[in-house]
C-alpha cells in the first residue's frame, strides 16, 4: 500500500499490509530507545532487522500504521532494555528540536498506543479481561463486549495579539524566564471557540475576537490533540489569575522572551505565525 504524498510518509493505521521491511518504534516506560552510530543517536524508526537484541526484551508488539509504504510497529521493552549496548533512551520532548512533523507524530502515536495498552488491559465496567482487535486498535471486554479506544483530549492553544505585542505568560512551576501562549484543555459540551475565550478570560481577564484556525498536532503527555488558533485581543490590560498563570506580559515581535518554544511544536508554529505577520505590517 502506498501512503498519500499529503501525509509525507506516516500512514496512522491498526492493519498491517505484511510488507517485507518493518520498521520499529523501540519504548522503554514512556521513552524511545535509539540507535547508537559512532556515539550519536540516529533517526528513528529503525528497521526491524538493526533491532533485533531487542526482541529478548519486548513485552508486546503492536502495529501502529506505516511508515514510508512498510508497516511499522512499537515494541514495549522491559526496563532492562536500556542497558543495551548501541542504544540509548530518548525523552520524547527531546526529540523535538531534531524531528520533521511526520517523525514527531509517528513517535507520538507510538508512546499514546503504548500508554493506551497498559492502561487498559481490563474492563472499566466489569473488571474483565481486554482482548485486542485484529482489525482496529479497540480492547474489547470478553465478557460484555464493550469496545475501549485511545482517548484523546481535545486542547486549544492560542497567540493572543494586541497591535504589534504577543502575550505571553508563565506557569507557576516555569523558569522565571521561559514564556508561551495560553492553552487549555476544552471542557466537556464546549466548543474550540468557546474554550478559547473562557480560557484566555479565565487566565489573563481579556477578551478575544477574531479567532483564525492555524493547525493541530497531537501531544502524547498523554494523548492530547492540540488545536492551534490565533486570536486578537480587545484590550491590552492584563489580569493574571495567579492560579495557572504566574504572570503574562505583552512582548513585541522583535522583542520577544529569551526562552520560548521551538518551532516544531504547536506554540512554537503559533509564535513564528505571529512575528512573520507583525514583522511585515509594523516592520
Amino acid at each position: 500500500m502506498e501512503t498519500p504524498e499529503s501525509l509525507n510518509g506516516f500512514f496512522a493505521s491498526s492493519v498491517k499490509i505484511n510488507s517485507k521491511k518493518i520498521f520499529i518504534i523501540p519504548v522503554v516506560g514512556n521513552q524511545i530507545l535509539l540507535r547508537l552510530s559512532d556515539n550519536q543517536a540516529q533517526p528513528f524508526p529503525i528497521e526491524e532487522s538493526d533491532g533485533g537484541v531487542l526482541k529478548f526484551f519486548c513485552k508486546n508488539r503492536l502495529c501502529i500504521g506505516q511508515w514510508q509504504g512498510s508497516d511499522c510497529e512499537v515494541w514495549d521493552l522491559m526496563k532492562e532494555a536500556e542497558a543495551c549496548e548501541g542504544f540509548v533512551c530518548s525523552e520524547l520532548r527531546s526529540l523535538l528540536a531534531s524531528s520533521n512533523d511526520p517523525e514527531f507524530s509517528l513517535a507520538s502515536r507510538a508512546i499514546q498506543i503504548v500508554d493506551w495498552y497498559r492502561k487498559n488491559k481490563f474492563c472499566g465496567q466489569c473488571g474483565e479481561p481486554n482482548e485486542l482487535s485484529c482489525t482496529e486498535h479497540s480492547l474489547t471486554c470478553v465478557k460484555c463486549g464493550i469496545n475501549h479506544y485511545p482517548r484523546i483530549s481535545p486542547c486549544v492553544i492560542v497567540a493572543v495579539v494586541y497591535e504589534d505585542k504577543c502575550l505571553f505568560a508563565r506557569h507557576p512551576n516555569w523558569p522565571v524566564d521561559r514564556f508561551s501562549t495560553l492553552a487549555g484543555f476544552i471542557e466537556a459540551g464546549e466548543s474550540a471557540e468557546q474554550a478559547l475565550h473562557r480560557e484566555v478570560f479565565e487566565e489573563v481577564g481579556i477578551e478575544i475576537e477574531n479567532i483564525r484556525y492555524v493547525g493541530s498536532q497531537a501531544w502524547p503527555y498523554p494523548g492530547q490533540l492540540m488545536l492551534g488558533y490565533m486570536a486578537s485581543a480587545k484590550q491590552d490590560i492584563i489580569t493574571v489569575d495567579g492560579v495557572e498563570i504566574a504572570e503574562a506580559f505583552w512582548f513585541r515581535y522583535d522583542q520577544l522572551p529569551p526562552i520560548i518554544a521551538p518551532p516544531t511544536i504547536m506554540a512554537g508554529k503559533l509564535i513564528k505565525k505571529f512575528v512573520e505577520e507583525a514583522s511585515e505590517r509594523y516592520g
